[in-house]
């Protein structure tokens, strides 16, 4: 078992995944992740429901952070982080990690074929690691990037320092 062989559905959320139309307004969206307490909205087409996009935490603070007041009152489609990475269902957790990482996001909508089954987060998948140590061995293909060395290196002391003192 290791990353590279393990799907993503493994580790995906079908609960809890909000989606909201392109025409609505960012007020709506923050309204609807207040409300179910979540990070993020998906903006579906609304003729067809497919997924095209995706409201953020981020994204309102990004917003909010221009003060323009405006904004919120503008549509979805205009405001979104598009295009809506997505991943095949039949996708692997190491793909997750590199698309997560070259796109610089937290969060992938899993879908099966055009139709969305769900999403995956990176707290997913760091939680997977966490209550799985023998993915961490499947890491060592993964190359960390300089600027992600700190991190990786304060994870694998904290890692360690973990083990250490379960012993």
């Amino acid at each position: 078992m290791s990353i590279d062989t393990i799907p993503v559905s493994t580790y995906m959320s079908t609960k809890g995944i909000i989606t909201e139309t392109i025409d609505q307004t960012i007020y709506a969206a923050c309204r609807i992740m207040n409300k179910n307490d979540i990070g993020c909205v998906i903006i579906v087409d609304k003729s067809s429901s497919k997924p095209v996009g995706i409201i953020t935490e981020r994204d309102v603070v990004r917003i909010l952070g221009k003060l323009d007041a405006a904004s919120l009152h503008s549509p979805l489609s205009e405001i979104m982080s598009k295009p809506l990475v997505t991943i095949s269902i039949n996708g692997t957790i190491k793909d997750a990690i590199h698309s997560m990482y070259r796109n610089n996001i937290r969060r992938l909508v899993i879908v099966d074929r055009e139709t969305m089954v769900g999403i995956i987060t990176d707290k997913d998948i760091f939680r997977a690691l966490m209550n799985n140590q023998i993915l961490i061995s499947s890491l060592g293909g993964i190359e960390p990037i300089a600027e992600q060395r700190t991190a990786y290196d304060q994870f694998t002391e904290y890692w360690f320092r973990d083990i250490y003192h379960k012993q």
